[in-house]
């Protein structure tokens, strides 16, 4: 815990100040290379951002804590000494001017969360909607036939879709609620006890869940062997289904500041994440977000993800079920004669 760490105020700007000094360096390269040329510089040595996931860690290394939010707590306490004041506002300024950066990046490009971000996200799933099965491999898979399958099931079954952008999970935010991120740990034990709990929240409340992912099906199933996820998962291939909810790729999004340093909390505290090879990675910078869905392919919930660490909370969507089948009882009752 946070309050149980004690850093000299030494220790503190040390870490403050090398952590900002290799931000700055991985932000100036970035931002010659792209003035060099934007062409060369989008998709691959923008990826040399991603190095500040390593120097967040190192940096909760230094200090010893785990989490951006605890290592904002010990900050906070030595905040009335000027050094560590001035390291702080460095750190601010950086995470500004970085995030700035990436926005203009994906303005010039015109990258489709941009495009996408104009037009109206659809408010069903269009039933025409082709998706491949991640374990049998059919291709014969459609949005109205899944949801009549699964509404044969049982009464009044709504349904969660999650489409999935990566290999990220977390185990809860900082206020410790669940979030649907859960759902997709890597099979530890605790994980899994996760897991089961979850999907017994949700199955009382009749939402089933299906895992909407792109990409190839030999990486959808070393994510499924990786991951131990056990809720049936479609591939959109094409990406038909994310672009009509308005999902689009996103540099500043996916590459934000606040966004790595969060992500390297998982390296700090040695949690396991899902690894792949090269090229089974295809589009990382694409966005995914959660959607409950009725038996008609309905949305009742929306949640496009802001970063790819960004889900909406269990209670969320347990309420969003909830209401919707108060509505559905009501409208039934004022039906009968």
């Amino acid at each position: 815990m946070a309050e149980d760490v004690t850093v000299s105020e030494e220790t503190l700007t040390g870490a403050l100040s090398l952590l900002v000094s290799l931000g700055q360096i991985l932000l100036q390269n970035a931002q010659q290379e792209a003035a060099a040329s934007l062409q060369t510089f989008v998709p691959h040595k923008i990826t040399t951002l991603f190095g500040l996931i390593t120097a967040g860690e190192n940096f909760y290394r230094r200090i010893g804590v785990k989490t951006k939010g605890e290592a904002e707590a010990v900050w906070q306490k030595l905040y009335h000494h000027p050094a560590v004041r001035e390291q702080v506002e460095e750190l601010l300024n950086l995470e500004n001017e970085w995030d700035s950066f990436l926005q203009s990046v994906d303005k010039d490009l015109q990258t489709t969360d941009e495009l996408l971000s104009r037009a109206k996200p659809a408010d069903s799933l269009s039933p025409d909607s082709v998706f491949t099965d991640a374990r049998s491999k059919e291709q014969e898979c459609d949005s109205g036939s899944v949801l009549g399958s699964e509404a044969a099931a049982g009464s009044n079954w709504t349904f969660w879709m999650a489409a999935v952008t990566g290999p990220c999970g977390r185990a809860g935010d900082q206020s410790g609620q669940s979030t649907f991120c859960d759902l997709f740990q890597k099979p530890l034990k605790w994980a899994k006890m996760l897991k089961n709990h979850l999907q017994t929240l949700l199955e009382a409340q009749s939402v089933r869940v299906m895992v909407v992912s792109f990409g190839s099906v030999e990486g959808a199933q070393l994510w499924l062997e990786q991951t131990g996820c056990t809720f049936e998962m479609l591939l959109d291939s094409q990406k038909k289904v994310y672009q009509s909810f308005g999902l689009g790729s996103s540099f500043s999004k996916v590459l934000k500041f606040g966004c790595l340093m969060q992500l390297s909390e998982f390296s700090a505290a040695d949690r396991d994440v899902p690894d792949f090879p090269h090229r089974l990675l295809e589009d990382i910078y694409q966005l995914g977000g959660d959607f409950l869905l009725d038996e008609t392919g309905k949305v009742l919930l929306s949640h496009p993800s802001k970063t790819p660490l960004d889900r909406p909370s269990l209670k969320d969507v347990l309420q969003a079920a909830e209401d919707d089948s108060t509505s559905s009882y009501e409208d039934k009752n004022e039906q009968k004669p």
